[in-house]
């Protein structure tokens, strides 16, 4: 697999697209007018980094947003606040968050609930809740990996923050929930885009797509093709690197010729290593990529 790693920080309108004259999802040949531009990286994580032209109906819009836009807003929202991650409307940026706080035992079991606390968002500690998979289930891979959200906080400002709580309550000790993710919606925005990933690098019509279903939301199977392999690819070569996404065919296994797309975010902090079967290739993935 050919790597490329983008510092969403920089956001410099790296490449534009030219439209395949079709929704590179229904694959429905469209007018121009019936077509919007599509951010193959989200515009709410890398602003204009990698745009295809008229590649997207309105009617598919519609669909993907049903949940990108929840995953982008609620789950990353206060995170991407925290960042300055990019935003068209920044007067709707979250300017507080609500956090749970319980006290627990010496197990870590819940004793009382302490309710909750509205935070100004500069004071809230940094997190950011992905989800980490078993590998997808077309590789047949013999990998034992939870199936569970992941979470990435700085222990000091969560430290604080309980504390303070202490204090206030009298409790011994202290937890606070730390964000909650819904896995179908994430793991299909992450099919949604390696899929439009492949298709800006190589055409649509270069593939056979096996995600369209889960993209539209016409099925929920996302761990057949949506799953995370660690070791893929090494750390980040460059430490500013907020976003690391690849495509490559696979070389053996049940999957064998099938085009994989890897993708971490903010691989710095050690997030998920998610990699997503997007299809079978129609054409020389070699040479294709490489005028690309």
């Amino acid at each position: 697999m050919r790597v490329d790693e983008y510092d969403l920080e920089k956001r410099e309108k790296a490449d534009v697209v030219a439209s395949p004259g079709k929704c590179i999802y229904c694959y429905e040949a469209r007018k121009p007018e019936e077509l919007t531009d599509e951010h193959v990286l989200p515009y709410a994580l890398a602003a204009d980094t990698l745009i295809f032209e008229k590649s997207c109906c309105k009617d598919c819009q519609r669909e993907i947003t049903r949940y990108e836009q929840n995953v982008l807003r609620h789950q990353l929202g206060a995170f991407r606040a925290q960042v300055d991650a990019p935003t068209r409307k920044p007067k709707d940026r979250i300017k507080e968050v609500v956090i749970h706080f319980i006290e627990v035992d010496d197990e870590a079991k819940q004793i009382r609930d302490l309710g909750k606390k509205t935070i100004p968002i500069e004071k809230a500690p940094l997190i950011i809740n992905l989800w980490q998979s078993p590998p997808a289930r077309i590789l047949q891979e013999n990998v034992s990996r939870p199936d569970q959200p992941w979470t990435y906080f700085v222990n000091s400002e969560v430290d604080a923050l309980n504390n303070q709580v202490r204090e206030e309550t009298g409790a011994n000790h202290v937890a606070m929930s730390l964000g909650k993710v819904n896995k179908v919606q994430y793991q299909r925005f992450l099919a949604k885009t390696a899929h439009a990933f492949v298709s800006a690098k190589i055409g649509p019509d270069a593939f056979e797509p096996c995600l369209t279903d889960i993209i539209l939301n016409r099925s929920d199977d996302v761990g057949r093709y949506v799953g995370d392999i660690p070791g893929v690819h090494g750390f980040a070569e460059n430490p500013e690197s907020t976003f690391q996404i690849s495509m490559g065919s696979l070389t053996n296994g049940p999957a064998e010729g099938y085009i994989a797309v890897y993708l971490q975010l903010y691989p710095s902090i050690r997030s998920p290593e998610h990699v997503i079967i997007v299809g079978k290739p129609k054409v020389d993935l070699e040479l294709r990529y490489k005028d690309a």
